[in-house]
């Protein structure tokens, strides 16, 4: 660990350093801190939030290794070649990686990847390595917890593989967890007292939207910008503001989609398991180098992409849980930056994921489990399907979160805030159509409850839902003449609502605990959900108690779900492919329309130099990192690191070749357009900013400590050739060195005096002196 400093201290410049961040974030201080500490810990952050850095640094810190294990392969190796470029020695082992031999784990790499089933066959020569693992990390820890939504049996393994290490500190990370799942991780794995890392729930700048689904045509042209206009996001030109992922539940619907999408002079591809794992690479490779738009992708695939400047999400087609949903469209914005996120289902739909619920079950019959799943799969279709209440509350208060609260006026977009009593976002389809705001009305239907549950009992509690729903509404089918079940009393009793209001209701039973699902196996092998009630279920059926929602669902308010999953109105917020929403776009002055070409600029330039060196360096120069560049436009390299938030200080050639070929972009076009260069942001505010997409803030001077506002120029400025007196502004730690060495200044007393603020050694302007070390003579 380094010498004298703390463990957040030493993981912030390595930050600096190696990621070009400030500061890290209060979770991640927390998480570093256990570490530190010899804790085990469970960190639950939305994706994009930063898990990644939580096991990346501690290793900087300690010189030895994290091991990392993850069953997204793709994944763990776009990581690795992000960790190389910044300058950290990371390695994919197993998975089909040839570059990499487990005996040079110890003193070789700081961070190294395997999957769960690697790890397992080589456990007793990562027990000779133990010594030099200074961290384990099981990222998408979820899949270890037979309650989560992704359970994988290997994971379970995971606690004799920490055993075998000799316990090490313990990191399980994930991006949605309940309390019940992080329970069955720290079981599984043995964890002992675990610090509980838990950050926000919420992604701000996605959009939300659900939207029924019907034909290709219909949903898909107007969404791609195919017509002449469309509200939402316009990125019909292949650029880094373009990528899209549609998520499809099976493989063939991934091959029509993009088939489809490519006969509309869309650049797609398909992804999906029955393509060899070189074509799967390639086309990997290809999306994230921006030559494809779209990547269409079964779930099982389409994980393992990790591309920050993703700007659309689409579910076309069944999802089976909300924290699928939400993992999936986490997706999306990972660079900050708005994106949307559409889903696209039909009632259908929700049959056909039950079926392959259902199919997993005849293949692995384990009826705890699968019960647990159809059980997750009906809180997803109670959320698709209600367009009464605003999204995001109810993504909230899935995983325990609360909606926080605000007196008058409109909440920022975005964020789950109470307005007079009432939950909203403003950046869902439900809010932006001001559903959440209507007066909720009561709906009894205790009546129809009873109706129905007296037909599940009737069926012997031996079917699905099928039959009861026919014997409800009076349909006298073969199904139920082969049962004699036309002949019994509650046949056509509720007729008075239709068939398809009979198959809406069932999902509002199951949700409200009245009836439940149990897995069972027909004598041919096929499975199927048979209903039968609860206690809560015969209660009602008695009449001890009564049913009633509140608000009455869409679905139960028409003559069938059409209803719920109709077409909401587009989004109201039209955002362009420079990020800004059109309105600002269109008021823009002259000047921020030269930005905005400045910005799609240096994007062609970040994207020719990608395909050229097959290097994906958008993790390293990110949209906002562009977008900093067009606004301050430095006049060169040094400029650029000084002023541009978010640079890391340690680059490689590549990288650093790839910063001059911007600044010299820069330059030109400030030539053409004749701007000033050089600018200072913090002075700048021009209306519309806070509709920009945001760009995070640097550091700022403790105002508590008296600093120098004498000089405004280039880190040239910052120490005069003049050794009488020194005008300083923030200087990056990596710079302090060479700046000293050059002036002949003692390196760790500038160093402890700008850790206590940027303060100036007889700078007449603030008449402060003595307050920097003094030049050596």
């Amino acid at each position: 660990m380094a010498t004298g400093k703390s463990p957040v201290e030493a993981a912030t410049e390595g930050l600096q350093r190696h990621f070009g961040h400030e500061a890290l974030r209060p979770f991640q201080v927390q998480a570093i801190e256990a570490w530190s500490q010899g804790q085990d810990a469970i960190v639950t952050l939305s994706t994009g939030a930063g898990k990644s850095v939580c096991f990346q640094l501690p290793p900087l810190i300690d010189g030895r290794c994290t091991l990392v294990i993850s069953p997204l392969v793709s994944l763990m190796q776009d990581q690795v070649r992000t960790l190389r470029q910044r300058q950290i020695p990371a390695a994919l082992f197993g998975s089909g990686a040839h570059d990499a031999r487990l005996s040079d784990l110890a003193g070789m790499y700081r961070v190294a990847y395997m999957c769960p089933e690697f790890a397992m066959s080589r456990i007793s020569e990562l027990a000779q390595l133990r010594e030099s693992i200074c961290l384990l990390a099981i990222d998408e820890a979820h899949c270890i917890s037979s309650w989560g939504h992704e359970f994988r049996p290997q994971y379970k393994q995971l606690g004799q593989l920490r055993q075998v290490l000799g316990k090490p500190p313990t990191m399980a990370i994930t991006a949605t967890c309940t309390a019940a799942v992080r329970e069955d991780i720290r079981r599984c794995l043995q964890l002992i007292n675990p610090t509980e890392v838990l950050g926000p729930t919420n992604r701000p700048n996605l959009q939300l939207l659900i939207r029924r689904r019907t034909t290709l045509e219909d949903d898909l042209k107007d969404t791609f910008g195919l017509n002449a206009s469309r509200d939402g996001i316009d990125n019909t030109s292949i650029s880094s503001t373009s990528s899209s992922i549609v998520y499809v539940p099976t493989k063939a619907r991934s091959e029509e989609v993009a088939n489809w999408l490519q006969s509309h002079g869309v650049k797609a591809a398909a992804y999906h398991a029955g393509l060899s794992m070189q074509a799967r690479q390639e086309r990997h490779t290809a999306f994230m180098l921006d030559e494809l738009q779209v990547i269409v992708a079964t779930v099982a695939f389409g994980m393992g992409i990790d591309k920050p400047s993703i700007r659309r999400v689409i579910h076309y087609g069944g999802v089976r849980s909300i924290e699928h949903y939400v993992q999936q469209c986490g997706r999306a914005g990972r660079d900050g930056e708005d994106a949307e996120c559409i889903a696209f289902v039909r009632p259908q739909d929700f049959q056909e994921t039950r079926a392959h619920i259902l199919q997993d079950f005849s293949r692995n019959p384990d009826e705890e489990y699968c019960k647990r799943l159809l059980a997750l799969h009906g809180e997803l279709v109670a959320f698709l399907s209600d367009s009464s209440q605003c999204r995001r509350v109810r993504l909230l208060q899935h995983f325990g979160d609360l909606p926080g609260s605000v007196p008058h006026g409109q909440p920022p977009r975005g964020e789950c805030i109470l307005v007079d009593g009432k939950p909203c976002c403003q950046w869902c389809d439900v809010c932006l159509l001001g559903a959440c705001k209507l007066q909720q009305q009561e709906g009894d239907f205790t009546r129809e409850c009873q109706v129905f549950l007296r037909c599940v009992d009737a069926c012997g509690g031996m079917t699905g839902s099928t039959l009861p729903c026919a014997l409800a509404a009076g349909q006298n089918i073969d199904r139920l003449r082969a049962k004699k079940l036309h002949l019994h009393k509650t046949f056509g009793s509720g007729d008075f609502r239709p068939l398809a209001w009979w198959k809406a209701f069932v999902p509002h039973l199951l949700q409200a605990g009245l009836l439940q699902e149990r897995p069972s196996l027909l004598a041919s092998g096929r499975s199927y959900a048979a209903l039968c009630l609860t206690a809560a279920g015969k209660a009602v059926l008695q009449k001890v108690s009564s049913f009633k929602l509140c608000p009455v669902p869409h679905d139960l308010a028409g003559a069938g779900t059409a209803d719920a999953l109709s077409k909401v109105s587009k989004a109201q917020v039209e955002v362009r492919s420079t990020g800004l929403p059109a309105k600002i776009e269109a008021s823009l002055s002259a000047v921020d329309c030269q930005m905005q070409e400045l910005y799609r600029r240096l994007s062609h330039v970040r994207q020719q130099w990608m395909r050229r060196l097959n290097i994906m360096g958008e993790a390293i120069i990110s949209n906002p990192i562009l977008r900093s560049l067009a606004k301050i436009r430095p006049a060169s390299v040094l400029a650029a690191q000084h002023y541009v938030p978010g640079l890391p200080s340690l680059m490689n050639k590549d990288i650093s070749d790839l910063l001059q070929a911007l600044v010299e972009e820069v330059n030109k076009a400030c030539k053409e357009f004749a701007l000033p260069q050089n600018v200072n942001t913090q002075a700048q505010k021009r209306a519309g900013e806070d509709l920009v997409s945001p760009m995070k803030k640097r550091s700022e001077v403790n105002p508590q400590k008296p600093s120098c506002r004498a000089e405004e120029g280039l880190l040239l400025n910052i120490v005069l050739t003049n050794r009488g007196r020194i005008r300083c502004h923030p200087v990056r730690q990596c710079l302090l060195r060479p700046l000293c060495s050059a002036m002949n200044l003692n390196v760790q007393l500038w160093r402890r005096a700008l850790t206590n603020g940027w303060r100036c050694w007889k700078c007449r302007a603030c008449q402060m002196a003595d307050e920097f070390p003094k030049p050596r003579s």
